[in-house]
């Protein structure tokens, strides 16, 4: 449900995510104000440890989050924040400073309650790993496993068309706010009411930027049951998916591949630090039998101790 007073923290000048979770830890207690109460009485935001000026502009924010509400329910777009049950429990686990205080969504929301392993990769992915990421989203979306991605593409966008030709679904995490989303061309035709779910954390209009990408990785690993990395260079989002997989303890399965792939070349790094091997059978088929047990807790996540490693 649009929570109007979340949007006047989110657009005032100075506030923020940082602002909400703080919000979101007061209202939690039996005796606290709502947050509409606070939004409300600048002291009150004052006395939470905001500055004067910044409660200010929460407070003189509220017309415009009325027009920013009246956009959203035009576009059928739905929020959640932090404050809300609805909020994935996967994003909670994250470590503080990565989880985003609000999503934007449109589509299914019901499929952040099923399984899902997340895809991250090349947007130059190698022939190989295109049929790698393209088998991996159709045995997956066969035992109704959600395949989570990034919408970009190369290996993100070749795991959503997979996953939804294959009788699936799937979670596109986008990095632009929800006004600023098209539909790509090789989709549009795959898609229904049920088998997608459009989601942003960041403010409708926002346009796409680098450092947002990195931040909405951290998304795509707390949607995520377990992540698969198909090719990482030395640097880029790839090699920051990984590395936030690590950081934040997710069981991260990495391609490892018999031949040489240039694109692939930090895959031997990620090995090398906690990520398990994903390798295929004699007919070139993925194997994954390691993450079907992963996500029917069948095998002790104390298993993946080695993802706490730090990296070097």
């Amino acid at each position: 449900m649009i929570n109007r007073d979340v949007l006047r923290i989110m657009i005032a000048k100075g506030a923020g995510d940082a602002t909400l979770k703080k919000i979101s830890k007061y209202t939690n207690n039996i005796d606290s104000y709502s947050l509409s109460d606070i939004c409300n009485h600048i002291d009150l935001m004052c006395s939470l440890g905001m500055k004067q000026d910044v409660a200010q502009n929460i407070y003189d924010s509220k017309e415009a989050s009325l027009q920013l509400e009246e956009r959203l329910y035009q576009n059928n777009i739905d929020m959640c924040w932090i404050g809300d049950e609805c909020f994935p429990d996967g994003l909670k686990k994250l470590n503080a400073n990565d989880i985003p205080a609000v999503l934007f969504y449109k589509g299914n929301y019901q499929l952040l309650h099923n399984k899902s392993v997340g895809f991250t990769g090349s947007r130059k992915a190698s022939d190989f790993g295109t049929r790698i990421t393209d088998s991996c989203a159709r045995q997956l979306s066969s035992r109704g496993i959600s395949v989570v991605g990034g919408y970009a593409n190369g290996v993100d966008i070749t795991a959503h068309k997979a996953a939804l030709q294959s009788g699936g679904n799937t979670v596109f995490v986008i990095v632009e706010g929800m006004f600023n989303n098209r539909i790509k061309g090789e989709i549009k035709e795959l898609l229904d009411e049920k088998n997608h779910l459009f989601v942003s954390q960041f403010l409708p209009s926002l346009s796409w930027s680098a450092k947002n990408a990195m931040k909405r990785n951290n998304t795509i690993i707390g949607l995520s049951d377990a992540m698969i990395l198909i090719e990482s260079g030395y640097n880029g989002g790839t090699f920051n998916a990984g590395e936030q997989s690590l950081k934040n303890k997710k069981p991260l399965f990495v391609v490892e591949y018999g031949v040489n792939v240039p694109s692939a070349e930090a895959n031997t790094f990620f090995l090398q630090h906690g990520g398990v091997p994903l390798r295929g059978d004699k007919n070139g088929q993925p194997i994954l039998k390691k993450i079907y047990s992963v996500l029917d807790k069948k095998e002790s996540h104390e298993e993946y101790e080695q993802l706490s490693l730090n990296l070097v």
